[in-house]
């Protein structure tokens, strides 16, 4: 019997137990319905209310007045051309106002809202009307009175024809405007509708959400008890969370310290250490963990006030390249991020050993600016360091040479290219050795070579000039024991003037090496300064 009496009441409870959640899931339904149809109308009006409140906006019937009085200006600033009365530039400055007022016009979207035929006779008049200015404007020179009478011809003969046409432009805004207009108002009618719609939904959420309320204020009572058996568990739960947080942190330190980089996690003030690894606390200098210091990894104080305010500005910082351990520098990559260790606000730092990629990197970029025959300058980093010396120094003196060996071609015929490219490599050593340190010289091609001399006047340089050409010229190339070379020079050169580019002063230097060429080699030619 009692097996009987349980039987039905498990049996009643799994119903009532069914139909309890499904106010809730309609609620959700309706709530995400809600939230989305709300966003969406928000941004409509939005979207509508920058388009309504955007300067410029159905500005095309004004733009076609504007071209109807720049085609009358044209025509009479053509017929003053015509009689005389006025210059070739009035008539080019006019061209470019017309030009410019049919710009906007062609770009417009308005007449989309034309019909096909009418859209098309606007569409013509106005590419009409631009290739007659683009023409007219690309033919007329402003100082050529000549080309202005045959352009301003031109312009009678041509623009009162467009009169009506552009009269046609004009109305065509009129009702492009208007039906855009029109439309426009059409679709914030539909939009007001859908949101009014989307009101409803709101409403009946809100109904919905009030018997939510009231069934949740039933099911309190029941709730009260499952949370005394709650509190009854919550000492076990809170013991079993300590255990698991130790293993955690555990974890975090063996994880710390199998990385191999170093690590170091302490609070913003620095005045804890949760954790620092032992090559750090080397590197610092430091015996204990409790006493490390970030600013005594640092060789730049710079760099460690630059990482230490980003960090106060809670930044996290991400491969900030600088150098550590002022004892044995080298190059690190920090990696750093602010968080909250126990409620207290830390910073937990990486520290990647870098130096042998740094090393690379720099062996790198001497090789892409070093001549791999002679060891000089190539043209690149020569060009790149000669703008350098331009910017920074305006006002001082610099002096440009182009050198080119005479006859080049007929030592790598006789003798081969091997004794070519030492030749190369011994008169590019002897050019140096003459040269104060400061100079800059590259190979700037085959068997040409340049010198730009900063703060050297143009006397000086011609002076240098000379002794590199003399040296050259007065002393056989030692090639082996068995060769030697007499090599000549021919210089061209030049110095900077007010308002020059590199490329217009290179130029010129190579004008006097083509004029030394000319006038029988193994001299020095100052170019023209012309």
């Amino acid at each position: 019997m009692a097996a009987e009496r349980t039987t039905p009441a498990v049996t009643d409870a799994r119903p009532a137990g069914g139909n309890r959640h499904w106010p809730v899931i309609v609620l959700i339904l309706l709530a995400g319905t809600m939230i989305v149809a709300a966003l969406a109308g928000l941004w409509l009006v939005s979207h509508k209310e920058r388009d309504y409140a955007s300067p410029g906006q159905h500005i095309e019937v004004w733009q076609s007045y504007n071209l109807r009085l720049q085609l009358e200006s044209l025509i009479d600033i053509a017929r003053a051309v015509d009689d005389s009365h006025a210059r070739a530039a009035e008539l080019k400055l006019r061209l470019g106002v017309m030009r410019t007022a049919l710009s906007p016009l062609l770009h417009t979207h308005a007449f989309d809202f034309l019909d096909p035929p009418r859209r098309a006779a606007v569409r013509a008049t106005l590419e009409r009307l631009a290739q007659h200015s683009d023409s007219w404007l690309q033919a007329l020179e402003r100082r050529d009175r000549a080309s202005a009478h045959r352009i301003a011809g031109e312009v009678l003969s041509s623009l009162p024809q467009e009169r009506q046409a552009v009269h046609d432009v004009i109305a065509a805004a009129n009702v492009a405007v208007a039906t855009q207009l029109d439309h426009e108002r059409r679709s914030l009618q539909r939009t007001f509708h859908w949101l009014t719609a989307t009101l409803i939904i709101l409403a009946v959420g809100c109904l919905l959400l009030a018997l939510e309320i009231f069934i949740t204020q039933r099911r309190t009572r029941r709730l009260a008890i499952e949370l005394q058996q709650l509190n009854a568990s919550l000492e076990r739960r809170v013991l079993e969370r300590t255990r698991l947080l130790h293993e955690r942190e555990t974890l975090l330190r063996t994880i710390l310290e199998s990385t191999p980089s170093d690590v170091t996690l302490l609070s913003a003030d620095q005045r804890r250490v949760f954790y620092v690894s032992d090559n750090l606390l080397m590197q610092s200098g430091i015996d204990r963990a409790e006493s490390f210091r970030l600013e005594a990894l640092f060789v730049d104080a710079d760099d460690y006030a630059h990482f230490l305010e980003r960090l106060e500005r809670n930044e996290a910082i991400h491969q900030m390249e600088t150098q550590l351990c002022p004892h044995a520098p080298y190059w690190a990559l920090l990696t750093a991020r602010p968080l909250q260790v126990h409620a207290q606000s830390a910073w937990l730092i990486w520290c990647l050993d870098i130096t042998r990629h740094h090393r690379m990197q720099e062996r790198l970029e001497q090789l892409a600016a070093t001549d791999a025959l002679t060891g000089l300058n190539n043209r690149r980093a020569l060009l790149r360091a000669t703008v350098y010396h331009l910017r920074r120094r305006r006002s001082a003196p610099l002096s440009v040479l182009l050198i080119d060996i005479d006859h080049f071609k007929r030592i790598n015929d006789q003798h081969g290219h091997p004794v070519g490219d030492e030749a190369l490599r011994s008169i590019a050593r002897r050019l140096q050795a003459l040269l104060r340190e400061e100079t800059l010289i590259g190979r700037v091609g085959g068997e040409e070579f340049a010198v730009v001399l900063p703060d050297t006047p143009i006397e000086d340089a011609v002076t240098v000039a000379e002794r590199l050409r003399g040296a050259i010229a007065e002393t056989p190339l030692e090639i082996d024991a068995t060769l030697s070379l007499s090599v000549t020079l021919s210089i061209g050169l030049t110095r900077w003037l007010e308002g020059d580019t590199l490329k217009r002063m290179m130029r010129r230097a190579d004008r006097g090496l083509y004029r030394a060429k000319a006038e029988g080699r193994n001299r020095v030619v100052l170019a023209d300064e012309e």
